[in-house]
């Protein structure tokens, strides 16, 4: 069966279903509603929001590869990432619930909810490889990806008439006067609903060797993993470059909407068409990235990848025409979607694939941990380039920037530290083995 004619069949829609519902979560939750509720509406300080989701992110770089490791003795995939798919389901369902006046509660309940949902996110990757084998895990991982692109657009249409009160003449708000409370409690459906196909269709393949392990043993054996490398020439070299592109990535994610408003002067709903066209063209990315992926070499095509994203990152800063603003747009989410289509089976190629968990835990820990580093370090650089600090003055006075232009200067430079971020992980990973379409024994 061909690569094409494959993502038809039930377990595979599955799995990649599953990305669409979580999505659902990322989009609705994390980037659009909970922040805004919590800045807008409460006017509570951003920190209040950026604080909790830090440790949410936290706990799960600290218990992610050691869950991993535990997955790959046992045949267990399912089972946890059931567990955390329901823990995140009920927590956000109940956030809708929570009057303002018990405000902690709705922030206690986003950390239980984020940290599951990360939770999740091994046991899933590594379920990639009960539907699919080889080369044509490629293709599939793309398939999943542009699930998840659709299924963020499809979750921003279908809660926008909770939030704005209305369905169908029913008023549909959990809580008087807050309607951006009112896409937690569907968001939450949603979910759960759109996951259901991976448990009742994807059946989890038998691991080779299976026994009982602690928690604590499993850490031991990602300290003796990560110890023993050298038997798995460039696994650790690709973390570690992969913690720089991810870095740079989930910053831009975070910031994109601000660095329009700012520096590209977008209207709002400039903006949105804006994060619309990206995410479509991510969807696109992630099939035509991951059919190409099935024939070329996945190195240089990551490599090719991220010398791209280094380019358009460039021009952002250095273009002035709102045309080009617009087909870069699109550009960044064929990149965004091409990206996390190729990185997971590259991961799966360099190591056995009785271990998939354990080193989709680290993965999962790579990217963790550049969801929290990432943000400060975007934070730091704003900062010290503020027009009235040494930083700042140094470069206007250098590059003779006009007065207008001041406010843009430090999300120009914030950009250009990730472009840094990005030449980095390139550099480490260029010595990162070429791979066949084959998983090791």
């Amino acid at each position: 069966m061909g690569a094409s004619e494959s993502w038809l069949r039930k377990d595979v829609l599955g799995w990649s279903l599953y990305d669409f519902a979580n999505t659902i979560y990322s989009m609705n939750i994390v980037s659009l509603y909970l922040k805004r509720y919590i800045v807008e509406d409460l006017g509570y300080d951003d920190r209040w929001y950026d604080i909790p989701y830090a440790v949410s992110m936290i706990f799960a770089a600290a218990l992610l590869p050691a869950l991993g490791a535990m997955s790959d003795h046992s045949t267990r995939k399912k089972i946890f990432l059931f567990l955390f798919t329901v823990t995140c389901c009920i927590a956000v369902g109940l956030m809708a619930f929570i009057p303002p006046s018990v405000f902690v509660l709705t922030i206690l309940l986003f950390i239980i909810a984020n940290f599951s949902y990360e939770a999740g996110q091994p046991f899933y990757n590594a379920l990639l490889y009960s539907v699919a084998d080889g080369a044509q895990a490629r293709f599939i991982s793309g398939v999943g990806v542009a699930f998840g692109y659709v299924g963020s657009v499809v979750g921003m249409v279908l809660v926008l008439p909770f939030v704005s009160g209305e369905l169908m003449g029913w008023n549909v708000d959990f809580l008087d006067g807050s309607g951006k409370t009112g896409a937690f409690f569907p968001t939450a459906v949603l979910f759960m609903v759109f996951s259901i196909p991976l448990f009742l269709w994807v059946r989890e393949r038998p691991v080779t060797k299976t026994k009982k392990s602690s928690l604590k043993d499993a850490y031991r054996e990602i300290w003796f993993s990560l110890k023993a490398t050298k038997r798995y020439p460039g696994v650790l070299r690709f973390l570690i470059s992969d913690y720089f592109f991810e870095d740079a990535v989930t910053t831009v994610i975070l910031n994109i909407g601000l660095y329009c408003s700012i520096v590209l002067s977008l209207s709002d709903s400039d903006i949105t068409t804006f994060l619309i066209i990206s995410t479509l063209s991510a969807v696109l990315g992630s099939f035509i990235i991951g059919k190409i992926s099935v024939y070329w070499s996945l190195k240089r095509l990551l490599n090719l990848i991220v010398a791209s994203w280094i380019v358009v990152l460039i021009l952002f800063v250095l273009t002035n025409s709102m045309t080009v603003v617009w087909i870069l747009g699109s550009v960044v989410g064929v990149l965004l979607g091409g990206l996390w289509t190729t990185s997971r089976p590259l991961l799966a190629e360099l190591v056995p694939k009785d271990e998939l968990g354990r080193f989709f835990g680290l993965f999962s820990l790579s990217g963790r941990a550049a969801a929290i580093v990432g943000p400060l370090l975007w934070t730091t650089v704003v900062y010290l380039f503020h027009a009235e600090r040494t930083w700042g003055k140094f470069v206007i006075s250098l590059l003779h920037i006009d007065s207008a232009d001041y406010e843009k200067l430090p999300y120009k430079m914030g950009v250009l530290s990730l472009v840094c971020m990005m030449m980095v992980g390139l550099f480490i990973f260029r010595r990162v083995p070429d791979t066949k379409g084959e998983m090791r024994e």
